[in-house]
């Protein structure tokens, strides 16, 4: 509306200084001298026209001095441009007839339509703007509200939902408890700490300090687990009837009989097959009656808790030993059942040393080797014991 006003106000003044051009020249008044705009120096395109206007006393500029010739018109500079065109003598001054004055009221006429058109239309665009403000303005309060309004509310309701849900989730039944499963291998020996000492941490409730599982007072005697698998070493002793089968103290069967045959041997094993069962195979030298036998055995472990544990196992083997009567004869067989029980003491968590007690049950007679009393029967049976000791070294 500003811009069109502006155009409709240079247009009829257009109109005017067209007809000036050939109209009679100006009066003396006319060449007044004319105020010089700072905004609008010389040399300036329009300058030319600016002058004109302000001769014709149609502009007067700023208080400041400037004409702000970049600026819209407003309606009320458009208001008072033409009320200074219509009232005053300005148009004579400047030279323009009674004709002169005539075209630019027919002109101004002509556009009126268009101008009231326009008015119109502006007013409309203002009217338009006007509701987009408001509706913004209802847009943005509703966007400050939702900390605190209904939007809150609805969070709130939300969370709550929310916070129900997660306890009946926490209050579902737990589903049957299935197989226990098997237990695990015994974990490897820790390093030896210094003295066993207990400490609750002051603040905290008593029902949420663990106790520890074992306190003892005094000295601490350091807890060896020993590792599974295992070999080692043993000498022990084997009875014997002296009378009708005693062990010579020399291989060729010469020197001293005794009542017991040395022997010596070695084995390898696991601790823990399945949970405490273990297994063991091992393999035994009598000198005395040049038997050598081999045996397979099932074990029970249980640790005392410190570095010593007891064990029990039971098993079968075979012995290989020379016929009766002579040292020198070809070998035999005799399959014997095997007991043995025994203690261990973990000098560290790999090395260990141990005495074990075993009996043999054979079940035939037929070499020196089952150390069983002379007989012509080889199908007799019977029990023969030892005792041994030796190292074990644990992997």
């Amino acid at each position: 509306m500003r811009n069109t006003l502006m155009i409709s106000s240079i247009l009829a003044l257009s109109l005017g200084v067209a007809g000036a051009q050939t109209a009679a020249p100006a009066t003396a008044a006319a060449t007044t001298q004319v105020t010089q705009f700072s905004d609008v120096p010389a040399g300036h395109w329009a300058k030319d026209a600016v002058d004109k206007i302000v001769s014709c006393g149609l502009i007067q500029g700023f208080p400041d001095g400037t004409y702000r010739g970049n600026e819209n018109l407003t309606r009320y500079q458009a208001a008072l441009i033409f009320h200074r065109l219509l009232t005053s003598d300005a148009m004579a001054k400047c030279g323009f007839s009674g004709s002169d004055m005539t075209t630019i009221v027919n002109g101004m006429q002509e556009v009126s339509t268009e101008l009231a058109a326009i008015s119109t239309r502006v007013g409309d665009l203002e009217k338009t703007n006007s509701d987009q403000e408001a509706r913004i303005k209802a847009l943005e309060d509703k966007i400050a509200g939702l900390d605190s309004g209904a939007a809150s509310s609805d969070v709130t309701a939300l969370t709550a939902r929310v916070t129900a849900l997660e306890d009946a989730i926490k209050n579902i039944p737990a589903g049957p408890q299935g197989p226990k499963g098997d237990k695990g291998d015994k974990g490897d020996k820790g390093d030896k700490g210094d003295s066993a000492s207990v400490s609750v941490t002051t603040g905290a409730p008593v029902s949420q300090v663990t106790p520890p599982s074992t306190v003892i007072i005094g000295d601490v005697i350091p807890s060896v687990s020993a590792k599974n698998y295992y070999a080692g070493v043993a000498v022990g002793a084997r009875t014997n009837d002296k009378d009708t089968n005693s062990c010579n103290t020399k291989t060729d069967g010469s020197g001293d009989g005794t009542s017991y045959c040395v022997t010596a041997g070695g084995f390898i094993g696991a601790k823990s097959v399945f949970g405490p069962i273990g297994a063991r195979i091992a393999a035994e030298y009598q000198p005395g009656h040049k038997a050598t036998s081999g045996e397979i055995a099932a074990t029970y472990n249980m640790d005392l808790g410190t570095n010593f544990g007891v064990y029990a196992g039971l098993g079968a083997g075979v012995t290989s030993s020379p016929l009766w009567g002579n040292l020198n004869n070809s070998n035999a067989s005799d399959i014997y059942g095997l007991g043995l029980v025994g203690v261990e003491y973990m000098a560290t968590d790999s090395i260990g040393v141990f005495v074990e007690g075993n009996g043999r049950y054979y079940f035939s007679n037929k070499g020196m080797g089952t150390n069983l009393a002379y007989t012509v029967d080889e199908k007799a049976k019977g029990f023969t014991g030892a005792v041994k000791a030796g190292v074990k070294f644990y992997f």
